[in-house]
């Protein structure tokens, strides 16, 4: 397993109990959506049926076909809505945990992208005003020192060796796993009972 993938695999799982912690508020939303988006294509479908109904069963086999993709693909574009804001959704929990617990998250993922000899452990801004001293004692071990000069990303690190950077940003970390985070946050979300 790469570094990448045990960063992700860390961000997965961190993903996995924050959507716990959102699921009942995001099930009991997503049965609203998709009950309204069944209404709806339930509508368009008997729009269709009746249609249908006056004319050949050709056509009216035609239309019931056409329904069920209408109401299939409201459910799936309900689906994917969801699985977008649980995955926007992750990276601002994440940022919002305490100093410790953020630190403490993001410290796996440090020692998993680390490289040979000295480095720059760079944060964003945001993460700079955040009590540092604890991760500072953490990251010296790992021949790594925390920057002044702030990254330009919205939660994670970015470090740098020499002219070599490697982006620990959680945003682009699970745009890179996010087939696979989909797979699992979707297990999750709409899982059959």
């Amino acid at each position: 397993m790469t570094s990448s993938e045990r960063i992700l695999a860390g961000i997965a799982e961190e993903g996995q109990k924050q959507s716990a912690e959102i699921l009942a508020k995001a099930e009991s939303e997503a049965k609203a959506f998709l009950d309204n988006a069944k209404a709806e294509a339930q509508k368009k479908a008997d729009a269709l049926i009746e249609q249908a109904e006056r004319k050949a069963e050709l056509v009216r086999s035609s239309g019931r076909s056409a329904a069920q993709l209408l109401k299939r693909d409201a459910a799936l574009k309900a689906k994917r809505e969801w699985i977008d804001r649980v995955l926007q959704d992750t990276v601002s929990d994440i940022c919002a945990f305490s100093d410790e617990d953020y630190f403490a998250f993001l410290l796996p993922l440090i020692t998993r992208g680390k490289m040979e000899g000295e480095g720059e452990l760079l944060l964003s801004a945001r993460d700079l005003s955040r009590d540092t001293a604890l991760l500072c004692e953490k990251i010296a071990p790992l021949s790594l020192k925390i920057s002044d000069t702030p990254a330009e990303i919205e939660g994670g690190f970015v470090l740098k060796y020499g002219d070599i950077f490697i982006n620990g940003e959680l945003s682009a970390l699970i745009r890179e796993k996010r087939e696979e985070l989909v797979d699992n946050i979707h297990s999750i979300l709409f899982k059959k009972v």
